[in-house]
C-alpha cells in the first residue's frame, strides 16, 4: 500500500483520522474496507493492490488505536455511534455518496453500525469470517450469554478477551510483542483452541515469551512492519476495542438503534473461513436468516480467522466476482 496515499481528517468528535484513500475510475464503485485487530489498515496489503489497478476507489481507514489515527483511552468513544459519523464524515470530504463495504474482525461491528446509523451510504456490504452484527440488547446477561456460548462452541472461545481487558495487558503484551504476535498468527490453529481459548491461557503464553513459527501467510518483514507499529502506538488503545464491548459501553449505544435500522437491506456477502473456530459459520448463517431482507450471498474458504492474508488471490476472486456481479 502506497503510504503517499494515506490522508488526514480531524473529525468532529475531536479525533485525527488517517486513511487511505485511492480514488474510483469513472463509473467504478468505492470498496471501503474495515479492519479490526491488531493489524489495521495493514490487513488489507493483499486486497488493495488487487482491486485498485481495477480501478475501484479504495478507502481504508486506520480507526481508532491504529496507525496516524489518534489512540483515545477511554473505551466510552469506543462506539458504533460514533464510528458511524466518523466514517461518514470521511466520506463527505472525498465527495463519496456510496461505499461497498468490507469489514472483518472488529470492522464487522464497523460496517454493521454503519448500516444501522446510515444505510443510504451502504451500497452493498461483505462480512468477513464473522456475519453482520446486530445490536446486543440492553439487559443482556454477559454471564449468561458466555456461558451459552461457550457451551454450543464446546470450548471457552473468547477466553482470551479476559485478559485484554486486564489493567496490565499493554504492558505485558508491549513487553513481550514477538510472542503475542506468534500467539495471535499461528500456523496451526489448535495453538489457539490450547492457549487463546483457555481461562488464562493467553496471560501465560505472553508472559512466558513463548514462541512458535510465523504462519505460511507471514514474511519476516511483513511481521517486523506490525511490531513496530504497534508498539510506536502502543497497545492500551487497540485493546479499548475490548474494554468497550466487555463493559458494555457498546451495548448501552447500541440501545438507540431501532429494530427497523437493525434490518439489513442492502446486498450481501458472507464469506465464512472454515477453519476460523473464534467467528462459527453457523452463527452467522442464523444471525443473517433473522436479519438479513435483502439478497444473500454465501461463500467458504478454508482458512482460519486471517484467511483474508493466508487465501488472499481465492478471496479476492470472490469478492470480485460478487462486486461485479452487483450490477448485473
Amino acid at each position: 500500500m502506497d503510504p503517499t496515499r494515506y490522508k488526514q481528517l480531524k473529525t468532529q468528535r475531536g479525533f485525527n483520522y488517517s486513511y487511505y484513500w485511492s480514488p474510483p475510475a469513472p463509473g467504478k464503485p468505492v470498496i471501503f474496507f474495515a479492519h479490526g485487530f491488531p493489524a489495521g489498515s495493514f490487513l488489507w496489503r493483499k486486497q488493495v493492490p488487487f482491486f485498485e489497478p481495477l480501478g475501484y476507489g479504495i478507502l481504508v481507514p486506520d480507526f481508532l488505536g491504529y496507525g496516524a489515527t489518534d489512540k483515545p483511552t477511554d473505551p466510552k468513544v469506543y462506539i458504533g455511534s460514533g464510528y458511524a459519523r466518523d466514517v461518514v464524515e470521511i466520506l463527505d470530504a472525498e465527495g463519496i455518496k456510496k461505499v461497498i463495504s468490507i469489514g472483518h474482525d472488529w470492522g464487522i461491528y464497523l460496517v454493521s453500525r454503519l448500516i444501522n446509523y446510515h444505510p443510504e451510504r451502504v451500497a452493498a456490504c461483505a462480512f468477513l469470517a464473522g456475519g453482520y452484527g446486530p445490536p446486543v440488547a440492553k439487559g443482556t446477561d454477559r454471564a449468561s450469554r458466555y456461558e451459552a456460548m461457550k457451551k454450543m462452541y464446546g470450548y471457552d472461545a473468547f477466553a482470551y478477551m479476559r485478559f485484554f481487558v486486564q489493567p496490565d495487558a499493554p504492558a505485558i503484551i508491549e513487553e513481550h510483542i514477538d510472542s503475542f504476535i506468534s500467539l495471535v498468527y499461528p500456523e496451526k490453529v489448535q495453538l489457539w483452541k490450547d492457549h487463546l481459548c483457555v481461562d488464562g491461557g493467553a496471560r501465560a503464553y505472553i508472559e512466558n515469551n513463548t514462541q512458535s513459527p510465523l504462519p505460511s501467510y507471514m514474511t519476516p518483514e511483513e511481521k517486523e512492519h506490525l511490531k513496530k507499529a504497534l508498539l510506536a502506538g502502543g497497545m492500551t488503545a487497540p485493546l479499548c476495542w475490548y474494554r468497550a464491548a466487555l463493559e458494555e459501553v457498546t451495548i448501552e449505544d447500541d440501545a438507540q438503534i431501532s429494530p427497523e435500522a437493525t434490518q439489513v437491506k442492502q446486498p450481501l456477502l458472507f464469506v465464512a473461513f472454515t477453519g476460523d473456530i473464534l467467528a462459527l459459520p453457523i452463527i452467522g448463517d442464523s444471525i443473517h436468516a433473522q436479519y438479513v431482507k435483502g439478497p444473500v450471498t454465501r461463500k467458504e474458504i478454508g482458512g482460519d480467522h486471517w484467511g483474508a492474508e493466508s487465501h488472499a488471490e481465492e478471496l479476492n476472486g470472490i469478492l470480485l466476482e460478487w462486486i461485479q456481479g452487483l450490477d448485473s
